[in-house]
């Protein structure tokens, strides 16, 4: 079954006002893949279950300064992220893709 094109795209800012604070984002529905990074030269750490990345705990994953991540998965309709930084007033900078 051929997979359809990327059509609709939008952009989301996640505010990590607090440093070790937990934030989330629900991805719409529809969205088939996402790109994130952070504005500053900060590292995040991100996660796809709550409770892992405010007070680091495994299993989660970091995203090192000035780096992009990309999901290559076809269907994430629903998928949570959580985002966490050292370091206080960081903007994740995220694409959409539907």
């Amino acid at each position: 079954m051929p997979v359809e094109p990327v059509t609709r795209w939008q952009t989301e800012n996640i505010h990590l006002t607090l440093a070790d604070t937990e934030y989330s984002i629900v991805l719409p529905s529809s969205a088939r893949q996402y790109r994130f990074r952070c504005r500053t030269a900060f590292v995040i750490r991100y996660a796809y279950e709550t409770g892992k990345v405010a007070a680091p705990t495994e299993k989660y994953l970091s995203l090192p300064a000035n780096a992009d991540y990309m999901s290559d998965a076809n269907d994430i309709t629903g998928l949570t992220i959580y985002f966490a930084s050292d370091e206080a007033d960081v903007v994740v900078e995220m694409e959409i893709w539907k």
